[in-house]
């Protein structure tokens, strides 16, 4: 059965040794457990999950056909139509920004090209001035799933169980950094395994193969002597 954000944050206390087993913790620890959770969450995009976005120019155009990486800078003076990117592997990304300010007058309309788009299939229209979006494609459900964090601590946690197993013990890392705690040998090791799984199952893709996943080199060191690391 799935966690969600608190019982994530739960089990990173306890695993940090914050927490007693049947405790909850109080309103001020849980906030703090939750900024690092969308924090530590915000950082997997562009190393763990998919490529770095880079900006992408469409003046001139009303209608784009996104690809893997792109950032649209939609420019203001007409409806914008952006087709999101064909075909694509589990941990692509795309991003759209309203570079004009307009999108109050002059939507842009996302189309989710034989997917679904935040579990929708029909197209998503942006119509709220400033307010753009990024978005990732999670390959099993076959959904282009925006990047936000997690509101409140019973949000649904966007990923498979496979990886939200390991959140705790990631959680537990980057808190337990902040908080100069001392890691158990355990927790340390689910936190590489967690970054391992998630890259595995996100990570860049390259033109005809796999890339190596950033930031996990150290996991596989012979793998890192190879490409002379």
């Amino acid at each position: 059965m799935s966690l969600n954000p608190l019982q994530v944050i739960e089990r990173a206390m306890r695993l940090n040794g914050a927490l007693s087993a049947g405790d909850t913790p109080d309103a001020d620890d849980a906030a703090d457990y939750l900024l690092a959770l969308n924090t530590m969450k915000r950082a997997w995009f562009g190393t763990l999950i998919g490529p770095r976005l880079g900006p992408q120019d469409v003046t001139g155009f009303t209608q784009y056909q996104a690809e893997n990486g792109g950032e649209y800078m939609i420019p203001s003076g007409a409806a914008f139509t952006l087709i999101s990117p064909g075909n694509p592997k589990s941990g692509a990304r795309f991003g759209v920004v309203d570079a004009g300010l307009s999108f109050g007058s002059t939507p842009c309309t996302i189309m989710p090209n034989g997917r679904q788009i935040n579990g929708m299939a029909g197209n998503l229209t942006l119509s709220t001035t400033g307010v753009g979006g990024r978005w990732w494609f999670r390959g099993d459900t076959g959904n282009w799933v925006l990047e936000a964090d997690y509101a409140t601590a019973e949000d649904v946690i966007e990923f498979p169980d496979a990886i939200i197993a390991y959140m705790p013990y990631m959680l537990a890392v980057v808190v337990g950094a902040e908080t100069g705690t001392e890691l158990r040998a355990d927790v340390i090791a689910g936190n590489a395994e967690g970054r391992a799984v998630i890259a595995r199952h996100y990570g860049r893709r390259g033109r005809g193969g796999l890339e190596g996943p950033i930031g996990v080199a150290s996991l596989d060191p012979q793998a890192a002597q190879a490409q002379g690391r």
